[in-house]
């Protein structure tokens, strides 16, 4: 199921990719290509074949004459979910021959449990042919510095946020300190986002700094042009709907559906993809046929 914890952290990603590239060398000591620019390309890795493939986010940086010379493919992964060991190495390889470049696939868990199954090789098939994901924990997010640029200080503050953890009303006192820093319509956006995080508690915190509540937030011409673009949302929101009515439909013909089946329908974001599941659950004689 799509949630603020999960989709919060891929608007950071998307609102400035460069954040990929920063995260994977000052945290995990990566090299990487120069870049001129970067720009988050379409997360639909779907080929030719009906198999749906889409990633949270893709970073593309490109050389100054526009010719991308490395990506990063970007999944928040709040569980396990052995099904990532399958679709991972294609999102890699798709993603490689359509730019015809290097890329590197950055987990960001929100666990260290997570972070440790993340970190498993990938065994492809061929010998050589391994996937070693990029992963970064709660713990091993940057450390805050006051040399740290205030933008990258909020982001990986919202990061820390969408972890969860005891920590928040701290996280919150920091973030507020640090939002004032930006210009306006940088930090109603970004305020905005960590108030879908933060708890009660912690949201009294930051509108403390603000001066300004969620609410007043979304009333403010920033909240409305967030609200009136959230076609990518509402997508995702009326796929769930559809998705609930399989669920749904699969348990009046009383045909059982596994905890990992259960999820992979609630987190299709592919209304189209929810429809043709819906139909095909009108005769599935179990659920995995419904993904034939």
């Amino acid at each position: 199921m799509v949630t603020h914890s999960h989709e919060v952290p891929i608007r950071l990603f998307q609102a400035r990719p460069e954040l990929a590239a920063e995260l994977l060398v000052k945290t995990l000591g990566a090299a990487i290509p120069a870049y001129a620019s970067a720009l988050s390309e379409s997360e639909a890795l779907t080929n030719n074949d009906p198999l749906e493939l889409n990633c949270d986010n893709a970073a593309v940086f490109r050389s100054e004459a526009g010719v991308p010379v490395f990506a990063v493919i970007i999944e928040v992964q709040r569980h396990q979910d052995n099904r990532k060991q399958f679709s991972w190495p294609m999102y890699v390889t798709i993603l490689r021959a359509r730019l015809q470049c290097p890329v590197r696939l950055l987990a960001v868990c929100t666990d260290e449990a997570t972070a440790d199954w993340a970190r498993r090789p990938i065994e492809v098939g061929p010998p050589g042919f391994t996937l070693l994901p990029d992963v970064i924990n709660p713990e091993e997010l940057l450390e805050i510095n006051e040399d740290r640029s205030a933008v990258g200080a909020v982001e990986i503050l919202i990061l820390k946020a969408a972890c969860g953890g005891p920590q928040a009303e701290q996280v919150a006192h920091r973030l507020g300190r640090r939002l004032n820093e930006l210009s306006e319509s940088d930090r109603q956006q970004y305020a905005g986002w960590a108030m879908q995080l933060l708890s009660t508690e912690a949201c009294n915190v930051l509108e403390e700094y603000m001066s300004m509540t969620y609410q007043e937030y979304l009333e403010s011409p920033a909240g409305r042009l967030e609200l009136k673009g959230e076609a990518r949302g509402e997508v995702r929101g009326k796929a769930l709907g559809k998705a609930e009515a399989v669920l749904e439909l699969l348990e009046l013909r009383k045909v059982e559906v596994p905890d990992a089946a259960r999820e992979r329908i609630l987190s299709c974001t592919d209304p189209d993809q929810a429809d043709r599941w819906f139909t095909s659950a009108f005769s599935a004689h179990d659920v995995e046929a419904i993904f034939d």
